[in-house]
Order: structure tokens, then sequence, then C-alpha cells
């Protein structure tokens, strides 16, 4: 890995030429909503927010959308399909280390067999831009060690006095910056680059009370039944917590019916595990009926099931879930009265 120097002007310029390639998204403030920001399709380098806590919908949107049209159909004989599938190449900048980290695990995820297409395929096509963060207090990346960046992309960007120290990871990297003005990092630029990463630490203050991969075997022993419904008594169901997970990624697909019943489209959407009906299966039976069976699922799947399947919890500590909660039900303080209320039973 080779490291380069971006100056403020020499950045300027570097954004502007990402315009030239194809679309880019990135992290902009949202309209009317100060201090609030989303990732989104830029129209030009201005819009382009770097200096962000968190966005409300994680990077992820820009390879797996909420909504998506998968194909168009007639309905005739044979019936006719139109796929509607993008395959122009674009990029994305702006993804913090805890999101870059989501990403490589939804890779592993839809790359198990049988593996998703449409996710792979739009990996593919995209060039992405890591950048480091300051963290607030729903922030616990430390405890998942995701504060770090190790998640793959082409360039990574730290914030340095003159600039941005820029880590190149990748050929397609290495090409985006061979049009760029950019310098070989002086010692200050590695200094400023490792003070930032220190203080970023420092300002992490959420923490899990036991390591994370002690998590899976507290949940699987259970005996947590009093946590569970204690949590769901708060809990409204409404699935902002799975929404704004930058790792979470199930999903529905529909057939959309045009008025003459002679033609359609099939969307697929995002879709949540604490919905009511998502676990309803043929014959009208709910596997997950009871909202603290939901509740318990949840925090399964995130360190337990997928723990034991891929040796990593789904979770990266980015706090969305936190934040988007309408009954405040904050991760981190869930898992360690569950941490907690094991301890004492033990």
């Amino acid at each position: 890995m080779t490291q380069r120097t971006l100056t403020f002007d020499e950045a300027a310029g570097f954004f502007r030429r990402l315009f030239d390639y194809g679309p880019v998204m990135g992290p902009h403030e949202r309209h009317r909503q100060q201090g609030s920001y989303h990732f989104g399709w830029l129209q030009g380098p201005e819009e382009l927010v770097l200096d962000y806590t968190s966005t409300t919908l994680p990077p992820k949107k820009a390879f797996f959308p909420p909504r998506q049209m998968l194909f168009e159909f007639t309905l005739t004989d044979p019936p006719e399909f139109e796929s509607k599938f993008d395959t122009a190449p674009f990029t994305l900048v702006g993804a913090h280390p805890c999101d870059l980290q989501a990403l490589d695990q939804l890779d592993a995820a839809y790359g198990a067999e049988p593996a998703e297409a449409c996710w792979s395929a739009n990996r593919a096509r995209a060039r992405v831009i890591g950048v480091d963060c300051m963290p607030d207090h729903y922030c616990f990346c430390t405890s998942l060690a995701t504060n770090e960046a190790r998640g793959s992309c082409d360039l990574f960007l730290t914030s340095i006095e003159r600039g941005y120290l820029v880590e190149v990871r990748t050929a397609t990297g290495q090409e985006m910056l061979a049009d760029c003005a950019s310098e070989d990092p002086s010692a200050d630029d590695v200094e400023d680059a490792k003070r930032w990463r220190e203080e970023k630490a420092e300002r992490v203050t959420a923490s899990l009370d036991a390591p994370v991969d002690q998590l899976a075997d507290i949940l699987e022993a259970d005996g947590l039944g009093e946590v569970w419904h204690e949590i769901a008594e708060r809990c409204y169901s409404c699935g902002s917590c799975n929404t704004t997970c930058p790792n979470c990624f199930c999903f529905d697909v529909k057939d959309e019916f045009a008025i003459g019943l002679g033609s359609g489209t099939r969307v697929r959407t995002w879709d949540s595990c604490q919905l009511r009906d998502f676990a309803i299966v043929a014959g009208g039976h709910n596997f997950r009926r009871l909202r603290w069976e939901r509740v318990r699922h949840r925090w399964q799947r995130k360190f337990l099931y997928l723990y034991r399947k891929f040796g990593t919890p789904y979770c990266t500590g980015c706090g969305r879930c936190s934040r988007a909660c309408t009954a405040d039900i904050n991760m981190v303080d869930v898992s360690n009265q569950l941490i907690n209320h094991a301890a004492r039973k033990g």
C-alpha cells in the first residue's frame, strides 16, 4: 500500500474529476435539515460533505437500493422479460471505516450460495473511496474493531492539517490519482494522520462490557427472557433499526401489475425482521408472532447466527439503529444489559 498527500486545493480538483468518470454517490446535507446527512447522487463536488459523523441510511444503498426494479414483464405467449439492471460505472465516496467493513460483510453474505447476483454486479461497477471520521456518543466502533480502516476500498482518506493523507489500496485507486496532482507525504502528514486516529479512539465513549465474541455464547445459552420482555415492552416494531443498519440484508420481492394485468414489474425492497408479518409462512403460521421473539431474533442474528457462520458479528458499531430508534432502545445499553444479566446468573 502506498500513500500520497492531497492538499485542499489538489483534493478539490480530484473531487471535480470524479464526475468525469460517471455518477457519484456521496454524503451531503439534507435539504432544509441542517446537520443531517445522507448518501445520495451528487450534482457536483460542491455538494460533497466529508466531515460528517453519520448518515441516516448507510452507503449499502449504492449497491442495494431501498427499492429496486429487477425487470419488466409482459404476459404474452411466451412471456417477455426486460432486465432493468444498471451497468454504468459509478463512484461511491465518503464511506467511513465501519461502513466499509459492513460492505465486506455483505459481500460474504450475498456471496454465499445461492449467491445474490445484483449485489456482486453493482459492486463490480463501482469505485469506492473511504474517509476517516470522528465519532459521537452513539458510536462504539472500538468494541467491534471497526474504528480502523480495514474494509475494502480503492482509496482511503484521513484528514490532516493541509488536506488528506491518501492510502492507495488498489490499482483502480492508483489510476484515480494518475491524472491528479498529489505529493509524497511528509513526516508531518503521517504524524497528523496518526494523531487523528488516536483522537478518534479517545472520543469513543460507548463500549461493550465484554469482548464482542463472548456475546454468541451468552445468546446461545439464553436464559435472557427477562431482558427480552423488558425491551419488547418499549419496542414499536417499526423496523427503523433494520432499515438504517449498514449490514442487514433481508429483502422482499413483489410483482406489481399494470391496470390491464397484461404487464408489470418485479420489484424488491428492504425488509425488516422486526415487522410483525416478516416471519409469516404459507398457511398463516408466524414463527415470531410475539414482539419479544422478534427483539431476541435481532440480537441473535447480529451476534450469534451470522457470527457462527461468517466468523464476525454483523454489527459495526456505527450507532445508526440507536439514533433512529423511536423508543430510545440503544444497542450498547441492551447488549450490556444482556452481558451483565448473564454474568449474574452464571
